[in-house]
């Protein structure tokens, strides 16, 4: 976002600035045919911003879009509000643009991500050999190819997620950067990815779509390849040097449909391969992800879905994640961390007296029964 120009504000003919009243004058005369009876609330009113109050006699979805267009040309952008029965035309001094990127970062964080993730794809599918001879990589190179599935496993969940944030968003009108691939030397090689929304969100059925967005696409991809692995994976009794991954309820309902299939003994366990952990990983790191709270897609969703009342929610999904680190899991910690870091209140969107719909509120209470299926208080053993 960048700030506008102080001399791109209006101008006179003369080239001088234009006062504040004729500044208010000019932004009231936008508003005849939206806000007949719009009045100028002076004492909220300060040099950066204008406040009107009135009642909207068309759409507030429209009449968003004619008041950015029209306030545009003075150096405007509104947000609408709704206060004590009317409606609020805040008209705020300053234009938000996109900042131009080039992708040549995205592409070196992209392959530096497949090389991370390849590598400890590799170490996870030989574990076993690695333990018996730790030079094994240095004797037979070709070896590091085994952590290939893996790396595409994340990559392509990770990379599906968050295109679907990016071309939901494109469609929305907001401006946003190509995913950024986030490269770790351990864990699964990958700190996950993001994308860059550079313009604020206009009302709240955009926020919903490009929170929603993502989650849903990358779990579509997850669950097929988590399943397909279990299929493939060895099946065995028990061994002391197995590691136990926590189970989500519908991964939990996922593997006992593969006990019934394979026909696998009840005293015997699977062991995953690095692709199948891999995919395991996309989904339970989609359950953390909508959790209800600040800048998580699930926060996206749940300000979208209850707008102020949401920050309770948040509260609340603090104080769980407290607990959780307490009592079960120390890893919820770093990721109440993570929230409180990049801000647990949501901002509100520009317009938020654009109704979120029905259809999109049913949405969002799927939304929540996969996050309760997908969330497990200890996916790692403590």
């Amino acid at each position: 976002m960048t700030e506008q120009n102080p001399e791109t504000l209006p101008q006179n003919a003369e080239g001088e600035p234009i006062s504040r009243l004729e500044i208010v004058g000019k932004l009231r005369s936008h508003l005849t045919d939206i806000m007949p009876d719009a009045e100028t609330l002076w004492q909220q009113s300060s040099p950066s911003s204008v406040h009107f109050r009135g009642h909207l006699t068309i759409d507030s979805t429209h009449a968003y879009s004619m008041l950015r267009e029209r306030f545009a040309t003075l150096g405007y952008t509104p947000l609408l509000r709704s206060q004590s029965g009317y409606d609020v035309i805040v008209a705020i001094r300053h234009l938000f643009r996109a900042q131009r990127t080039r992708p040549i970062g995205n592409i070196i964080l992209l392959l530096l991500t497949l090389v991370t993730t390849t590598l400890t794809g590799a170490f996870l599918e030989q574990g076993e050999a690695l333990q018996q001879n730790p030079m094994i990589f240095f004797e037979r190179p070709s070896l590091l190819l085994t952590g290939i599935p893996a790396a595409l496993t994340i990559m392509g969940i990770l990379g599906i997620h968050e295109l679907a944030h990016y071309f939901v968003a494109r469609k929305h009108g907001l401006q946003s950067s190509l995913p950024y691939f986030i490269p770790s030397p351990f864990g699964i090689g990958t700190f996950g990815a993001i994308i860059r929304i550079q313009t604020p969100w206009e009302n709240s059925k955009a926020l919903f779509d490009v929170g929603m967005a993502g989650p849903v696409a990358g779990f579509l991809i997850a669950l097929p390849l988590f399943f397909v692995g279990l299929l493939i994976s060895p099946a065995m009794p028990p061994i002391p040097e197995g590691v136990p991954l926590g189970s989500p309820l519908l991964l939990r309902w996922i593997e006992e449909l593969v006990y019934l299939i394979r026909g696998i003994p009840q005293d015997h366990e699977i062991y995953v391969n690095a692709m199948t952990f891999a995919a395991w990983f996309g989904l339970v790191v989609t359950g953390f992800n909508l959790l209800p709270v600040g800048q998580l897609d699930g926060g996206h969703v749940a300000y979208a879905v209850l707008g102020r009342w949401a920050r309770l929610v948040g509260i609340a999904v603090l104080v769980l994640l407290a607990l959780l680190g307490a009592l079960v899991w120390q890893g919820w910690y770093v990721w109440a961390g993570l929230i409180l870091f990049s801000g647990w209140r949501h901002p509100a969107p520009l317009n938020t007296l654009a109704p979120l719909g029905k259809t999109r509120t049913i949405v969002g209470v799927a939304i929540l029964v996969l996050l309760i299926l997908l969330f497990t208080p200890a996916p790692f053993p403590i």
